[in-house]
Parts: C-alpha cells; structure tokens; sequence
C-alpha cells in the first residue's frame, strides 16, 4: 500500500518576500541550498522542471510542473513523472522580512513506506526541510560560507550512520 506523507517548514529570512521569491522560483539554485539534489533543469516555456536527488548511491528522479507562480506570495508545484509529490511555497512579508513556510506532500512507494514513515526518519525529513530552509535564508543574507557547517550537512551525515 502506498500512502501520502507531509511534511512543512517555516524560517524568517531578513530580505524581502519579492528577493526570496524571486531566488526561489529560480529552480535552477535549489542545489545551492539543499545538500541532496544534484541538479534541477527548468524549461521557462513549458513551467515543467527536471529533479535529480541523491543518497548513498540511489538516486530519484521526477518532471515537476509549475502549477501556480503568483509573485512575490506564492509557487506551488506537481510532479507529472516520477517521484509523486506536490506542494507549495509561501513568502509572507514580515516587520523585518519574510516568512518562508515549505509544504511537500509525496508518495512514498510500499517498499519503503514503513522506513519513511516511522517517527525517526519523519523527524530527520522535517529537520533536512527546515535545514535547507535555514541555509536558504543564510544564502538570501549573504551569510553563506562555503565551509560552513550547518544543520543540513550534519543530518546528511546522521543519515549516512
């Protein structure tokens, strides 16, 4: 049985919702802030998007499709192939910048659905979210050092363990 998993997270960035989003909407640099994807192609004409993710040697893979682009509030997105998922992505203007919220709804296939679902990988998928949240935000504030390491490389490494 294959079943649908959330998960979401949320980080004030001090730039603005018109700088976060339009940095966002960029797929292209989702590599810069999240250590798993290896690549991400987009085709402006079309809105669909090409994902590459890896992990001790299993990769996936799926077509992403731009479903709503409504700068600077709103992208929310579907696969069309491969890994299942869908979610959105919000930019809400705050006193000193924006908040950031990330929903991810996907499929997870029976074979690895009891390993997803159990409360210490969920905990590790929210951390990894909100971790690339984190360096996103870092990035957007021109504070992002190369050598830097932050919370996203280290759950990388639990992960490997």
């Amino acid at each position: 049985l294959e079943k649908w998993l959330d998960t979401a997270a949320t980080v004030r960035v001090r730039a603005t919702p018109e700088e976060c989003y339009a940095a966002y909407a960029d797929l292209t640099r989702m590599p810069e802030w999240c250590p798993l994807l290896s690549e991400v192609t987009f085709d402006p004409e079309t809105r669909k998007s090409e994902w590459r993710m890896g992990f001790k040697g299993v990769s996936v893979g799926w077509t992403a499709e731009n479903l709503e682009e409504s700068p600077p509030s709103l992208l929310r997105w579907t696969s069309k192939a491969g890994t299942e998922n869908y979610g959105a992505a919000s930019f809400t203007p705050t006193e000193d910048g924006t908040e950031v919220e990330v929903k991810i709804t996907y499929r997870t296939p029976r074979a690895i659905y009891s390993i997803v679902e159990g409360r210490r990988a969920q905990s590790i998928i929210r951390s990894l979210l909100r971790a690339t949240l984190v360096r996103f935000g870092k990035k957007m504030e021109g504070m992002f050092p190369e050598d830097d390491q932050l919370v996203a490389d280290r759950i990388v490494e639990e992960m490997a363990e």
